[in-house]
């Protein structure tokens, strides 16, 4: 006796999978200069048309002869600058090449990517290659000692216009570098001034090594958080805690010891980290199908095929309950898009 139900509701909408906030602030302003200057040229354009123009004919007093000599000298100069920035122009058209690649340079490509192709088809076939991470190494330096609370932190990361990846939870060592720790506690909550780890990408993601992400200023690595109050970053508290598994979370130490509010999250023991990156947290839930699919998104460069991003970000109260942070407000440079 059941009865079909039709679901005729809209599919749900993600703004943010097809647009870029960030990027359309850019482009705004840049319409917006473009329509000043049309509007000043345009009242330029209208004095001129309402006073007759600047022309040799409307001026009273009529010019002298002296006066034309001199216009007509002036004129001269002007058009031979035009003359030679014609024979410049000219000259560069003469030995300009084109960024098309020519025929030649076409066909040899063509036999290194056929030889690729065909060593290619004799390997079998992979949809989606993922490592193996060994999830059964322990730290006794991590386990919690009694009676101490140690706060933990909820992470959803997605690639952008595309699926979720996983959601982990962090558990910070707030008893072991309480600094280290408050530094991301509060870029998880987020700042009055905008900035949160909320909407940042991973940046950098090394396969098989590492992942680095969190930079809340520029969004690309090169820049630096203070917290609200100070002039400097803070310094390295401790390099007490080692890299030695997966899932383990240190913030990046500069050469010049500042700690600008980037993590990395390692997926192999690292010991090359340890003594330069402080070690204030580790994943203890859903970290190694996580970290796998990061990895398998990463370039040997450190770049990566798509963007990672911190969908949505919290913290965990000590009586339990899970607070949302505030998302990333900051607006971020534009970035140049690779070359297809």
């Amino acid at each position: 006796m059941a009865k079909h139900i039709v679901d005729d509701k809209p599919p749900e909408l993600f703004p943010e999978l097809y647009l870029k906030p960030r990027r359309l602030d850019y482009y705004a302003r840049q319409l917006e200069e473009n329509m000043n200057v049309n509007k000043e040229l345009l009242k330029r354009i209208n004095l001129i048309q309402r006073t007759g123009g600047y022309v040799d004919c409307w001026m009273r007093p009529e010019p002298n002869n002296k006066y034309k000599k001199l216009l007509c000298q002036q004129r001269q100069r002007d058009l031979d600058e035009i003359r030679k920035s014609n024979l410049y122009f000219y000259s560069r058209l003469l030995i300009a090449r084109s960024e098309q690649l020519l025929t030649r340079e076409l066909e040899e490509l063509w036999k290194d990517t056929k030889h690729k192709l065909i060593l290619g088809a004799t390997l079998p076939f992979i949809l989606f290659k993922t490592e193996k991470l060994d999830r059964d190494i322990k730290e006794p330096a991590f386990d919690k000692p009694p009676n101490v609370h140690r706060t933990k932190v909820s992470m959803e990361i997605w690639v952008v216009g595309g699926s979720k990846i996983g959601k982990v939870v962090i558990e910070l060592f707030n008893d072991l570098v309480p600094k280290t720790c408050q530094l991301f506690l509060t870029l998880v909550r987020g700042d009055a001034f905008g900035h949160a780890y909320l909407g940042t990408r991973f940046f950098r993601i090394v396969p098989d090594l590492y992942c680095r992400g969190g930079d809340v200023t520029k969004d690309n690595g090169f820049g630096c958080y203070l917290p609200e109050g100070e002039t400097e970053p803070m310094g390295a508290e401790s390099f007490h805690l080692k890299h030695t598994v997966p899932g383990v979370l240190s913030m990046v130490v500069t050469p010049d010891n500042e700690v600008c509010g980037q993590f990395n999250i390692i997926f192999k023991p690292l010991p090359q980290f340890d003594g330069k990156h402080v070690v204030f947290g580790r994943m203890i839930s859903g970290p190694a199908q996580t970290l796998e699919r990061i990895s398998a998104l990463g370039l040997p460069l450190g770049t990566a095929t798509s963007d990672c991003i911190i969908r949505s970000c919290g913290w965990f109260t000590r009586s339990g309950q899970y607070r949302e942070g505030n998302p990333n407000t900051i607006k971020f440079p534009p970035r140049r898009k690779p070359k297809q």
